[in-house]
This record gives structure tokens, sequence and C-alpha cells, in this order.
């Protein structure tokens, strides 16, 4: 069955307003029925602190419910978390995860961590595919400039 997103365009609009109780409010509303938006969104309020105190297992556990519903962005979430708590390994491990669900910003991540040797070996070569990847794919101007910026530094 489909989810209705209505909470989450809801809670949306009021963090956009400044609204913060109504926002979480509603993303807890959508999250109850199982909106995988709305675990990232609620996520994400606890992972920055925004309308609540910043709550990093919170955070992790409404990334992880957002996974469970395949929300492609909750992978790359969870990676950062494990990137600030000092997990290399597990970080370049939900960043594989990321790639494989479809996030192709993720490439970039990837391809950081084959360059530096962050929770993986050291390969230029596969630094070079991950940005070649994300080059292909659907990238914000900012990302795709930082792919563009790394592959050229790799290339020197």
């Amino acid at each position: 069955m489909p989810v209705d997103h209505q909470c989450f365009i809801e809670g949306d609009a009021a963090e956009d307003a400044g609204d913060f109780k109504t926002a979480r409010a509603s993303f807890e509303r959508g999250a109850a029925l199982g909106d995988p938006y709305c675990w990232s969104r609620l996520g994400l309020m606890f992972d920055n602190g925004v309308g609540c105190d910043v709550d990093k297992v919170m955070a992790m556990r409404c990334y992880r419910r957002a996974w469970r519903f395949r929300d492609v962005v909750a992978a790359s979430n969870i990676a950062v978390l494990y990137r600030e708590a000092g997990n290399q390994r597990a970080m370049f491990q939900w960043f594989k995860r990321a790639v494989e669900a479809g996030d192709d910003g993720a490439f970039i991540e990837l391809a950081k961590c084959y360059v530096s040797g962050v929770g993986t070996r050291r390969s230029s070569a596969e630094a070079e595919k991950c940005l070649d990847r994300a080059l292909e794919g659907s990238l914000s101007e900012a990302e795709r400039e930082e792919a563009e910026q790394l592959l050229a530094v790799l290339h020197k």
C-alpha cells in the first residue's frame, strides 16, 4: 500500500516557516504511518538539533527506520553519523549501500575514501571509477563541481 506523504508535506512547510514543533509533530505522525521521508527528516531534526536537542542516537534510529523503508538518502546519513563517531569502516560500507540504492552523490564520498584510504584501501583507480560514475548520474551543481575538482586532482 503506498504511503500518503501529506504529513511530510505539512512538516516540510512548517519547518520552512520556522514552526519546528508542528514540523516535528507532522514528521512523527508520518513516521508512525511508515513514511520513510518523515523518518529521515525526523532523524535530521535530531541530528542537527532543529526543534529539539541534538540526539545522535535518536537520529541513527530514525535513519535506520527510514532505510528499512528504503529511503535512499538515509544510507548516506547513517554513513555520516558513523564518520562523526570515528567508525570509518562502517562509514565506508554505508556509503556503498547508498550508491547501490541509487544515491549518485555517495559516489563522491566513496571516491574520497579511496583517495585517502579511509575505511578501505587506497586506490586512485577506484576513486576515479567512482567519480566517473557520479558524473554520469544525477548530481546537484555543487556535487558535480566537487566531483570534477576531485577528478582533476587525480589526473595530476
